[in-house]
């Protein structure tokens, strides 16, 4: 008796929730999350002062607190460490804070099951402008300046490099470099810049969002910072696809 074929293992899907100071917003965005969607869910509170945490905890998903804050993306490193950890084959990471709406999961995750590494939301391709729902309107312009010029440099056909929606595949993550990454905003930028750099296929899809109180954006001159630092990161990518490597291309 010939012994039959196994069946291919379905890939296994979590969500990182990247929590701080989510306590007014984490249960209901829990509420309205497409739970049927992912095999796991897990949250790291990047020792917020308020009560995320303990509201975490009593929701059906794996909680952690970091025992200092480790800024964004030192929060994200050890979020996607723990996924990996778990199984993950895709993560899709979106802010509790109820920034960036859910709708977008279904359609982000059917761009991975056709073979992209990396996808992203773009804010500026749903029907209602991101004026409209709540952005402050100086970061506009100068947000479309930038995207014009990382869309130049890196040759990706992204239209929406600086937001907070995202999905990353287990080939993504063991192909890039990105512990190396910064640990303040800068590190999502560097993993796109990465994933550009190994020729990786990066996709976008709509995604709707939602700027109302401390959670309109970064002050001018954090954002004049962060911007700052994107040129760093193109700068560096240029100077390793001439040859001159840095630790985040390697």
């Amino acid at each position: 008796m010939k012994p039959q074929p196994q069946e291919p293992k379905r890939p296994k899907t979590v969500a990182i929730f990247i929590a701080y100071k989510a306590e007014k917003t984490l249960e209901t965005f829990y509420k309205d999350f497409p739970q049927e969607l992912f095999d796991e869910i897990i949250l790291v509170d990047d020792a917020s002062p308020d009560r995320t945490y303990e509201i975490a905890q009593k929701l059906p998903m794996r909680s952690y607190k970091n025992p200092v804050n480790l800024g964004y993306g030192g929060n994200m490193k050890r979020a996607i460490k723990l996924a990996l950890d778990s199984g993950a084959d895709a993560i899709v990471d979106i802010h509790p804070d109820g920034e960036y709406l859910p709708s977008a999961i279904a359609s982000a995750l059917g761009e991975v099951k056709r073979g992209a590494h990396l996808v992203l939301g773009n804010r500026f391709g749903t029907n209602k402008s991101v004026a409209e729902r709540g952005m402050y309107f100086w970061k506009i312009i100068p947000i479309a300046f930038l995207n014009w010029l990382d869309r130049l440099f890196l040759q990706v056909p992204i239209h929406d490099f600086h937001q907070g929606f995202r999905v990353y595949t287990r080939k993504l993550l063991e192909t890039t470099n990105y512990e190396a990454n910064s640990n303040n905003y800068l590190f999502s930028f560097e993993l796109i810049a990465q994933a550009a750099y190994h020729g990786l296929h990066v996709r976008e899809v709509p995604v709707e969002t939602k700027y109302e109180g401390e959670k309109r954006g970064a002050s001018l001159k954090n954002s004049i910072r962060y911007s700052l630092g994107t040129f760093t990161v193109l700068a560096k990518y240029i100077l390793a696809k001439i040859g001159f490597k840095s630790e985040i291309f390697k």
